[in-house]
């Protein structure tokens, strides 16, 4: 027969109060049930585990060894309730956030940090993605919570715009126009415009390119290109300029000029988006806090 929780608290409470009296009424039970749960257990391990007399009661060197044992397995037994309880209502289990690398500078590690704080019973794993990528992963639930630039959806994804981003110009420092407080994309006539290839980020390179094709632009996307910290860095080198979220003016990368571009359309939604259906509780309280909050704001504790 195996040994049960019940068996095992009798015994703690008997090995802390060396009485059977004391250690009954801290159980609520009268002492022969008592007395029969600790001769039952002595049977079942082979071993005297306390020596009683009519003056006191005392362990055995076997009964100390499983007084602890007893106290580490009940001590386990009341953490694994406590991290399912939490894991419940969201404040534990595991978060698992993607987003693409722009991310990083519209306020997306202060939220991590601040869910850390508020939640260190979550185990957060993060994964860097672009758009495309996200998608599939959350359909397929390996991603619980995206951030990715605006796309079609499928239907059983549901989003929401967190922040609606200029797209301005990065030109090199040198560049003619880099000293100016704003620009109309036709006066990039004859510039190299560069663009990340179409097959890593389908949306926003078409979206890019249509601005870019209006003004008499041609996009410049020969190379495979998958970062927009590659084009700023080819930028700064004065390989070319190019249509870049305003995030990045934050970035401090190589020589590079930041000029604001006329036009209502030079701008770009961010989405974060998460599975209408089979959401964790963790990713529930997340992006609760972040469609009521928005980026970069602490999260209250569970």
């Amino acid at each position: 027969m195996a040994i049960t929780f019940r068996q095992l608290q009798h015994f703690l409470a008997l090995s802390e109060e060396l009485h059977f009296g004391r250690a009954a009424a801290k159980l609520n039970i009268s002492q022969p049930p008592l007395s029969a749960s600790l001769r039952q257990l002595e049977e079942q391990l082979g071993c005297a585990l306390m020596e009683r007399s009519s003056k006191q009661v005392r362990l055995t060197e076997a009964g100390a060894v499983f007084a602890a044992q007893a106290a580490r397995i009940l001590g386990q037994l009341d953490h694994a309730q406590a991290l399912t309880s939490r894991a419940a209502r969201g404040a534990g289990g595991r978060l698992t956030v993607s987003f693409v690398p722009s991310m990083l500078f519209r306020r997306l590690p202060e939220t991590l940090r601040g869910f850390e704080e508020g939640y260190p019973d979550v185990e957060l794993a993060l994964h860097e993605v672009n758009t495309a990528g996200q998608v599939e992963g959350l359909m397929q639930a390996r991603f619980d919570v995206g951030f990715i630039h605006e796309a079609p959806l499928p239907d059983a994804l549901e989003s929401r715009v967190i922040e609606t981003e200029r797209l301005v110009c990065a030109l090199p420092r040198g560049h003619r126009l880099a000293g100016r407080s704003r620009i109309s994309l036709d006066q990039l006539a004859g510039e190299r415009a560069l663009l990340f290839s179409r097959e890593y980020a389908a949306a926003a390179h078409d979206r890019i390119a249509g601005l870019l094709a209006e003004a008499g632009v041609a996009a410049h996307a020969p190379w495979q290109i998958r970062s927009w910290f590659t084009i700023v860095a080819l930028v700064g080198q004065g390989m070319g300029v190019a249509l870049v979220p305003s995030a990045l003016a934050r970035n401090g990368l190589g020589e590079v000029a930041y000029v604001e571009v006329d036009g209502a359309r030079a701008e770009q939604g961010i989405l974060m988006c998460w599975r209408r259906e089979d959401l964790p509780p963790a990713a529930r309280e997340f992006v609760a806090h972040v469609r009521a909050n928005g980026l970069g704001r602490p999260l209250a504790a569970a």
